[in-house]
């Protein structure tokens, strides 16, 4: 159960949130930092922007590093012109980056320095086996196929497989770190 922790802390800053039930060890959850799914966040650095159990979905971060300023979209769904929401266009993997790099140059941005890592595409549910239902495959293939059509280099990813993660990136200096289980990684 997490808990509000009020005191000289910075820490205890409001929409610091200390979850006190984690196993041997606290951790500490920015609300503004937290990335919903269905949601894209812009920060100028230093900022560190997290999705918290990507699973079919994708955490496609943008950002330059000489502006210092940096997105990161938790993208549910592929295309927005194949879905049925029109209301929420960040839910989609495609309408989420272009979003994202129109606020991203009108923040500074250089459309030339911008740069891509993304996460998540998992297949969470083994009893599909059509690419057609795989929605964290195409998931990731439409990103990959917009970042290109908006001349965005993707400079690493980690996606597919069973599992899912959590990510954090840093606006700061580009690190993207990825949480399977227990296993950590950066790209």
């Amino acid at each position: 159960m997490a808990s509000r922790i009020e005191s000289d802390d910075p820490a205890s800053r409001p929409g610091v949130i200390r979850d006190t039930a984690s196993i041997g060890h606290a951790h500490l959850i920015d609300a503004d930092s937290v990335v919903g799914v269905g949601e894209y966040k812009i920060a100028r650095s230093p900022a560190k922007l997290m999705c918290i159990g990507l699973g079919s979905c994708v955490g496609i971060a943008i950002y330059d590093l000489q502006a210092q300023v940096g997105g990161v979209a938790h993208a549910m769904l592929p295309r927005y012109e194949e879905g049925r929401d029109k209301v929420n266009a960040s839910k989609y993997a495609d309408s989420a980056i272009m979003i994202m790099v129109d606020e991203l140059l009108e923040m500074g941005a250089s459309r030339g320095h911008l740069r891509a890592k993304m996460a998540g595409g998992a297949q969470m549910f083994s009893f599909i086996t059509s690419d057609t239902l795989n929605i964290g495959l195409r998931n990731s293939e439409t990103a990959r196929a917009t970042l290109k059509g908006e001349n965005i280099p993707l400079l690493a990813e980690d996606v597919g497989g069973v599992r899912g993660r959590t990510i954090t990136f840093n606006t700061t200096n580009g690190v993207y770190r990825i949480q399977k289980g227990n296993d950590h990684s950066t790209i």
